[in-house]
């Protein structure tokens, strides 16, 4: 679909991929996106603060991947997987899935 890509495509080729991509960056959406993001940033941030200070061990890399997913269900499915505070069910069956 995008293999030239937007900007060095072809005229014909760009016009029509940019009115596909314009809905995307309507304002109102960009704004319910960033609300959205702020609001699971929030939780991520909430959680670290419960140990800031102290001389717990945190697995950043894990915490990002739980922000990031609870972004990405939110977004893209409208599912809060809500993996920052917990471990998913969702995400369980599906590691499970995997390891077989």
């Amino acid at each position: 679909f995008m293999g030239q890509g937007l900007i060095p495509a072809p005229f014909e080729v760009w016009k029509n991929r940019r009115r596909v991509m314009v809905p995307g960056f309507h304002q109102a959406w960009l704004n319910r996106m960033v609300t959205m993001f702020n609001e699971c940033s929030d939780k991520l941030v909430e959680k670290l603060d419960t140990v800031a200070g102290t001389e717990t061990v945190v697995d950043m890399e894990e915490n990002w991947n739980s922000c990031s997913l609870d972004i990405i269900g939110r977004a893209v499915f409208n599912y809060d997987f809500g993996s920052v505070d917990k471990v998913s069910p969702v995400v369980k069956a599906a590691l499970g899935a995997l390891r077989e």
